[in-house]
């Protein structure tokens, strides 16, 4: 039996719009009977594991809508529900209007169904609220709040500013939209959805695909920036990943052998006999694609007349919202297609399509799943889809396959599957034919190499790996904090250099020993700042490198006058004292013909920005133009670039205050620096730097070595400075006040 993870978290409490389970009356006694779907059967499958296993976390509070009884009883093992009181207008606009009529449409890529209308949004906004009055009262320091899914967009952010220490994580169960779907949203309502999410540490989506939407979205609409999935949000950071949910592998599988599903199975085979079987299940819903995927059948029964009498198609659908005049309609359409399909084919002995409108009890579509020859999955839009895995799991004789939907999240994972378009008729049907006569040893091949898949990352798998991903932020949170620099410190660096014989000093330029002004060629560097270096430098023990990502040209006319070494733009050309520029490495220039045109355009498009073409690299100034423009266009300018950098794995987007450069990975302050540092036997290294730039120059300096970033942003520095104006003050450490 798999082990599984102990947490470092008090309480796990889980926030999703609905409680696992609801209670039927019978007579005058109430029974919990639980609720269907993915999430409530991952979340009770980790309580009980976590039981067997004496994880430290040994409770999980659930919150959600229900009965109000449900908090009053013990239903579940492990688990204590808080029931979240939803009043039934709000609810009526909020889930019934914003979740299904707005969110659910347009993230399923039906923009054409999607309604906009404020008062669901605004009954979104009340219903959040009130989830968060109701876990504002049950947190305690030391839990874990993890929050599921579209209906509780806006609650981590809530959450956030009353908790800003806790730890918290979001994952969405649906797809998450291209910017372009998105974009659809009013300005005002995306922008707080994104708020809302980002007030997580760690959210989570089903395939990387979901993961790079929301970044874009993200950057395009909040201007936040994300490095390598990492968003930074003022003073915090959110990581954004994939986590494709699995399911209770050894439950599905082990199932198949049971007395129940064995009953079953027996009246399954006694109706089908010798035939063959296909089936499908989904609730229903327009996204599950049930007028294609009946067509594609009807296609199959054409193109392959050999298989009329010989195959039976068992299709079922689980109600939902049929309350909906839509969804009648759509359960109209389906029972009318069966009806012309069946009319069409039919025979005294021979019924082509067996549709069921009904829930399947757990034993019995186990007994369906294992019996099928094929698993006809091919919804038109769906984050995950868990029937499929669950499918593949009760292929204990190995003699079924499966027909997926390339538009399912698991479609990444289930590869051996044959994959198929669900608006292509044509490949359906071929793809039915093919999964009937597929050899039983390719069959047994593909089944196999999925079933270790699913059993490897299975529902505990993805909530370890998710929890882990939580604790890898809070290390990369805490190696960002920022600590300003104080009198005790500046004392230990002082001595430090006294105690020393070798020193070294690592100095950005720009925003570190000049403050940044509006033009670059402004930033000129003040008499009192070059006489303090001349000081230093004057002691022989003391090597002073000033390490830029200006021009040689400029470092020149500012340096003349002092014998230190250069390195320009950002590590690409070094100057040691006595000796000309050298170039660290030798680079194709080539792309800038490439990238002149773009920014040349974003020129035109953002008054006030303007280019930098240095030797290596280029630049996009934009401290000039209107702060909303730059904005604006340098969102879209970073996915234009990052659009034509995919093919291209030797160049990088680097960001600065107010600028962006597009240069080689393979030179920056970092390499550069190390490459001194090894150099020499130094026992005394100071780095000092202002901007993300400088970060992989505080990465390579020693953790004997003092690191300090100006300004108070995270980073890797070990220090902070409040203000550039303070850099003479550290600067005049290293002097005494008669040298100057």
């Amino acid at each position: 039996m798999k082990t599984f993870d102990k947490f470092e978290f008090k309480r796990i409490i889980v926030a999703a719009y609905r409680l696992p389970f609801k209670l039927l009356r019978k007579k005058e006694e109430f029974y919990p009977i639980q609720n269907s779907g993915g999430l409530v059967s991952a979340i009770l499958s980790l309580s009980e594991k976590m039981n067997l296993d004496n994880s430290a976390s040994s409770k999980i509070l659930w919150a959600g809508t229900g009965d109000p009884q449900l908090g009053k009883i013990n239903v579940y093992p492990g688990i204590e529900l808080v029931p979240v009181e939803m009043p039934r207008k709000i609810n009526d606009k909020y889930y019934g209007g914003f979740c299904n009529d707005t969110i659910w449409p347009l993230f399923h890529y039906f923009p054409t169904r999607t309604v906009y209308d404020t008062g669901y949004y605004n009954a979104y906004v009340t219903a959040n609220n009130l989830f968060f009055q109701k876990l504002q009262k049950i947190i305690q320091p030391g839990d874990f709040v993890w929050i599921h899914d579209y209906q509780l967009f806006l609650l981590p952010d809530m959450i956030r500013r009353s908790f800003p220490k806790l730890d918290i994580g979001f994952f969405l169960h649906i797809p998450f939209p291209s910017f372009e779907m998105f974009r659809l949203l009013p300005r005002n309502w995306r922008e707080a959805i994104l708020k809302g999410m980002t007030g997580a540490d760690v959210i989570g989506f089903h395939i990387n695909d979901y993961t790079q939407y929301f970044l874009k979205s993200v950057k395009r609409t909040l201007g936040y920036k994300v490095d390598q999935n990492f968003v930074s949000i003022n003073s915090r950071l959110c990581k954004a990943d994939a986590f494709p949910i699995g399911i209770d592998f050894t439950k599905f599988h082990d199932a198949c052998f049971s007395p129940k599903t064995n009953f079953q199975k027996n009246k399954i085979r006694k109706y089908i006999g010798d035939r063959k079987l296909i089936f499908s299940v989904d609730r229903l819903d327009y996204s599950k694609g049930f007028l294609f995927r009946l067509e594609s059948y009807e296609r199959f029964l054409e193109r392959f007349p050999e298989w009329h009498f010989r195959v039976i198609f068992n299709m079922v659908v689980v109600p939902s919202r049929d309350n909906i005049q839509e969804y009648r309609v759509l359960k109209k359409e389906i029972e009318a297609t069966v009806g012309r399909i069946n009319g069409k084919y039919s025979t005294l002995n021979w019924r082509p399509l067996i549709y069921q409108y009904k829930s399947i009890p757990f034993n019995e579509m186990i007994a369906i799943y294992n019996l099928s020859d094929v698993g006809f999955i091919t919804p038109l839009r769906d984050g995950m889809n868990l029937v499929a895995k669950e499918y593949v799991a009760c292929q204990t004789e190995k003699h079924g396959m499966l027909v997926l939907s390339e538009m399912t999240g698991a479609s990444i994972e289930l590869n051996e599957a044959i994959i198929i378009n669900p608006t292509d008729i044509d490949e359906a049907a071929e793809a039915l034919n093919k999964a009937l006569t597929m050899p039983e040893k390719e069959k047994e091949k593909r089944i196999n190499k999925m079933q270790n898949r699913l059993r490897r990352y299975d529902v505990f798998t993805w909530t370890n790996d998710f929890f882990s991903q939580v604790e890898e932020v809070k290390k990369e949170k805490k190696n960002l904090q920022v600590k300003y620099l104080d009198e005790n410190t500046m004392k230990s660096i002082k001595i430090k250099y006294h105690e020393s014989q070798r020193r070294l000093f690592l100095i950005d330029y720009d925003g570190t020993l000049t403050p940044i002004v509006k033009l670059p060629e402004m930033a000129l560097l003040s008499e009192e700042t070059e006489k303090i270096l001349k000081t230093i430098i004057s002691d022989p023990r003391n090597i002073l490198v000033i390490i830029s990502g200006r021009t040689q040209e400029f470092l020149d006319e500012q340096f003349k006058n002092l014998d230190v070494i250069m390195v320009a733009e950002h590590g690409y050309l070094i100057k040691y004292s006595g000796i000309g520029w050298q170039k660290n490495k030798e680079i194709d220039l080539s792309w800038k013909e490439k990238f002149l045109p773009l920014l040349n355009d974003y020129v035109d498009r953002c008054t006030g920005s303007m280019i930098e073409d240095k030797n290596a690299s280029l630049v996009w100034h934009y401290r000039n133009a209107d702060e909303e423009t730059a904005s604006l266009r340098i969102n879209e300018l970073r996915d234009d670039l990052s659009e034509i950098l995919k093919g291209d794995l030797k160049l990088q987007i680097l960001e600065g205050d107010k600028v962006l450069e597009i240069k080689s990975i393979l030179y920056d302050k970092g390499t550069i620096a190390a490459r001194i540092i090894n150099s020499g036997d130094y026992d005394f290294i100071l780095a000092l730097g202002d901007d993300s730039t400088d970060e992989d120059l505080f990465k390579a300096v020693p953790e004997s070595g003092f690191t300090i970033r100006i300004g108070c942003k995270p980073t890797n520095a070990r220090f902070n400075l409040r203000d550039q104006s303070q850099i003479v003050e550290i600067l005049s450490l290293f002097i005494t006040p008669d040298e100057i």
